[in-house]
């Protein structure tokens, strides 16, 4: 099965769906990882500067899981629902050929959260046109599109549920490949800033606090939530997450 997850911001499908990516990973799955945004907006600094080290977190935390790192590059804060940006959403969805796609539920909180799953959308369908100008041949299939977690799960309830109690410890090693995150709001980044312990790590607590919860909706320790986008060439019957 490939699995092509797009988020926003580096550190996005970590929080939001990192457990179940983890559990595709170890089943042998291929997964993609791509990343929207070019992260500029944090820590403080020249941008082009953090630019790079935005990209190197997104990449060493896809290593975690052995996943594909698909680094897209677009102005974090500044993404646009566009023909240019659709046709390089078209173009990521025929390039990895996915039998899966998982990205952010349509009303989610951030511009850039919004805006990347009105493009997934729209790009699905185009991406399976024939005669649409592409370096790539038209993804014909039946692609589901399940949603993941929404922002502090506001707003979101899932239809569907993943178990993540035996990926959990990766999911938090993959958010700890974001530190330049958990810098102070306005710090310089720093490369010798420490992680702190997971008790005070708001990451691993915010990480924790919401896996707990939707773990408690299916009895287990840890699990992830999704929906499934209710559309032509996007249902199938069989279930799709591990």
């Amino acid at each position: 099965m490939r699995v092509l997850a797009i988020g926003a911001h580096g550190d996005d499908l970590e929080m939001f769906c990192g457990g179940t990516l983890a559990k595709f990973a170890a089943r042998g799955d291929t997964v993609v990882m791509c990343v929207v945004t070019d992260g500029r907006g944090r820590p403080k600094g020249d941008p082009e500067q953090v630019v790079k080290i935005r990209r190197q977190e997104a990449e060493a935390s896809a290593a975690v899981i052995g996943a594909v790192s698909h680094w897209m590059g677009l102005p974090d804060g500044g993404l646009w629902f566009d023909a240019p940006t659709r046709h390089q959403f078209i173009e990521v969805i025929r390039q990895h050929t996915p039998d899966l796609i998982i990205t952010h539920p349509q009303d989610d909180y951030h511009p850039d959260h919004k805006t990347t799953s009105r493009l997934v959308l729209d790009a699905a369908q185009i991406a399976r046109t024939v005669n649409y100008p592409s370096q790539y041949p038209p993804h014909r299939a039946p692609v589901p599109i399940a949603f993941m977690e929404a922002e502090r799960g506001i707003n979101f309830i899932p239809t569907e549920y993943v178990d993540i109690s035996a990926t959990f410890e990766q999911k938090l090693a993959m958010l700890d490949c974001h530190r330049s995150q958990l810098m102070p709001v306005g710090a310089e980044y720093d490369p010798s800033f420490a992680l702190p312990p997971s008790e005070q790590n708001p990451f691993h607590h915010y990480a924790r606090a919401i896996s707990q919860f939707r773990g408690l909706a299916v009895n287990t320790a840890y699990a992830e939530g999704f929906t499934f986008w209710q559309a032509a060439n996007r249902l199938v019957t069989t279930r799709v997450l591990p």
